[in-house]
């Protein structure tokens, strides 16, 4: 990572919060990001987005007047040498020149950071990341249609981008239903790389069973008749009339999930789910097409949304980065882009 000269005004510090701060940073949040905004009005949210114990997991930008001008939220992934998503990333434009690259630096020194990364940066400020050494780039977005189910959520126009060429695996996966995370954690080992992002235990038990606003289905991948140790987590999405199943995040074997398109089929038809989709970046396309899926394009004409609270019939991009060696496989519930808004 490139370091660039980071001098602050007189007067200005660079500070982690503490939770005598909320107040005042919800207050930031309603009046520079969205008065609706749920971090902004829900104090029991942002303490569970932010708050690990004494932890406030927020980096501060402060004026001579102990005034916020900036922040930088982050999510922590482990407990001591962790990895990191940035999220609710702000600085008002007061002419401090790099104060929000101060911030990053900040957090990277003293935050017992391994990686960093973040997912649904600013288009505005991808040159920037590039320049500071980051690799960028997007979620790929991909959906599979239940040819049962009227589309009333999705809008597809282009009927040739759709993937007819699959074929249900010889090999047998099911998916498992785990409701308890005690018996979640007897089999959760996640693999330690290097270059891979490693999600701790107390991070997907926090982050998929603890919701106090999103209820998560996790599922245990299963071969042959045997249990394996990777999960899928998933989410239902209604929409007025209609529902779908969105994939949110996978720890394990991602070759598992070629051969898991007959039970993902099995479980749109079950449950009358219009379709399933998900956000990934670097899994291998191949995998994906095998279990069934669709890439949707870029500029495509079919409508997949994303956005729901409140819902907006659009097509969405999320973009990324992270640090230039790794290989990392980003997921849509990595960060907070599978979070609720208001």
């Amino acid at each position: 990572m490139r370091r660039v000269p980071v001098e602050l005004a007189a007067g200005y510090t660079i500070r982690f919060a503490n939770r005598s701060d909320i107040v005042n940073i919800m207050q930031f949040f309603k009046s520079y990001k969205n008065e609706n905004h749920i971090l902004a009005n829900d104090r029991a949210f942002f303490e569970y987005e932010f708050c690990r114990g004494d932890e406030v997991c927020v980096v501060l930008l402060l004026n001579e007047n102990n005034d916020i001008e900036g922040t930088l939220g982050y999510i922590p992934y482990g407990g001591e040498l962790r990895d990191i998503f940035t999220v609710m990333w702000k600085v008002l434009d007061s002419g401090q020149m790099f104060a929000g690259v101060g911030l990053l630096y900040y957090l990277i020194d003293h935050g017992r950071c391994r990686h960093i990364f973040t997912s649904g940066l600013n288009e505005g400020t991808r040159n920037i990341y590039r320049y500071l050494g980051f690799e960028t780039g997007d979620l790929q977005h991909f959906y599979m249609l239940n040819p049962d189910c009227e589309s009333r959520i999705a809008q597809i126009v282009d009927r040739t981008e759709l993937n007819t060429d699959f074929q249900d695996s010889s090999v047998s996966v099911t998916l498992e239903k785990v409701t308890d995370k005690k018996l979640f954690l007897a089999d959760y080992s996640p693999e330690k790389r290097e270059d891979r992002i490693h999600k701790s235990s107390n991070y997907m038990v926090h982050r998929y069973f603890e919701n106090p606003r999103y209820q998560y289905m996790i599922y245990q991948l299963w071969r042959d008749g045997e249990k394996t140790l990777s999960f899928l987590v998933a989410r239902e999405q209604k929409q007025e009339e209609s529902i779908i199943l969105r994939l949110i995040d996978f720890v394990g074997d991602e070759g598992l999930l070629a051969h898991a398109g007959a039970p993902i089929r099995r479980l749109m038809r079950e449950n009358g789910y219009e379709y399933v989709d998900l956000y990934v970046y670097g899994m291998a396309e191949e995998i994906l097409y095998r279990a069934g899926f669709s890439k949707k394009m870029k500029d495509s004409a079919n409508i997949i949304p994303n956005h729901f609270s409140p819902f907006c019939r659009k097509n969405v991009n999320i973009g990324i980065f992270w640090e230039k060696e790794m290989h990392p496989i980003i997921w849509k519930g990595d960060g907070d882009q599978d979070r609720p808004s208001v």
